[in-house]
Parts: C-alpha cells; structure tokens; sequence
C-alpha cells in the first residue's frame, strides 16, 4: 500500500508481508474480510481448506530447511541428512506442483472472471509459479544427485541448502500475496 493511498484512506489494510506486490486497490475483498476474520465462524468453511494447504507447505519448507540447517551445523552426518531430506523433497515439489496446477487451471481463471480487476494480481501469482517450478526443478535434479552421493558432498549439500533457501523466500511471498487475494474472494463467495 502507497503512503498516498494510507492518507487518503488511513483506516485502509495493507497487505501482510511487507514486501507484497500486489496494489492497493486491489485489496477492496481484503478490506471487507481482513486476515482476523479468516477463521471466524462465519467464514472458515470456506477458507480453512485453502490455508490449511498452505500451511502445509509452510510445514514442509520449514522441515527441510531445519534438516539442511541441522546438516550444516554438524548436527547431523551426510547419512542422515540423505535419509531424511530425500523423499521429503520429492513429496514437497510434488505437492507443490500439483497445487500450483490446479490454481493456475481451475481457479485463477474463475476468480478472474469474478473479479476481472484483479487479473493483474493475479497474474503475478502465475509469474511466481512459472519461476517456482524452474526453481523446483533445479531441487529436483539436486535431489537427484543426493540420490546416487553416497559419499559426503559438500557443494552438493551447500547447492540445497541455496535452493532451499531461494524457494523459501518465494513461497513466503508468494503465499501471502495469494492468500491476501484468494482467502476473500472465497470467504465472500
């Protein structure tokens, strides 16, 4: 939100990550159903699936990041790390893939039918996915590689734990841009 558009309306919500793109004017579903109301009784049939699905996702990003931390740290052996990380990030790019697919299929399109003002946000989100599953891609060939490394890879592990890192703070933006436009519409809907 500009500081123009907060003194024309001081009382207006801005957007929860601090570095959101998405434009003032198009959060007028997210003035009507702020963040605090999500899941009031009133709305949460409609939007606990959608936030439980990225809450998940968080959970996932969260493990794997702490398991490359904990590799890192000396916490744990390359053995364990493998163990551990390896179908843990082919179950996340999985889900992950196949959220975005359906977004991108079934429901952008309909919400910018509702709402064709906000295609433009929306529209963002999509640019995220496109650079989400070239990122993904490159975890997986890394995860490829930690496959058939049975021997201590440092580089390797170093190359996961970037990537890691690269997706994590994408999906910590993208999320809350798409939950501040998604969560409305279909609290409202």
């Amino acid at each position: 939100m500009t500081a123009f558009t907060q003194k024309l309306n001081p009382q207006a919500l801005s957007p929860r990550h601090p570095n959101s793109r998405l434009q003032a004017d198009w959060l007028f579903l997210y003035d009507k159903l702020p963040p605090a109301q999500w899941f009031s009784a009133e709305y949460v049939y409609k939007t606990s699936g959608w936030l439980n699905i990225h809450a998940d996702i968080r959970k996932r990003q969260h493990i794997l990041t702490q398991i490359s931390d904990a590799y890192h740290s000396g916490s744990i052996e390359w053995s364990e790390y493998r163990v551990q990380l390896l179908p843990r990030i082919n179950q996340y790019i999985m889900k992950l893939h196949h959220h975005h697919n359906i977004e991108d299929q079934a429901y952008f399109p309909s919400f910018i039918r509702m709402y064709p003002q906000l295609k433009s946000g929306f529209e963002i989100l999509e640019r995220d996915h496109i650079h989400l599953d070239a990122i993904l891609n490159e975890l997986q060939a890394l995860n490829g590689k930690l496959a058939i490394s049975e021997a201590e890879d440092k580089a390797l592990g170093e190359q996961l734990y970037k990537t890691l890192i690269d997706v994590s703070n994408l999906l910590s933006q993208h999320l809350t841009d798409e939950e501040d436009l998604v969560i409305p519409i279909l609290g409202l809907n």
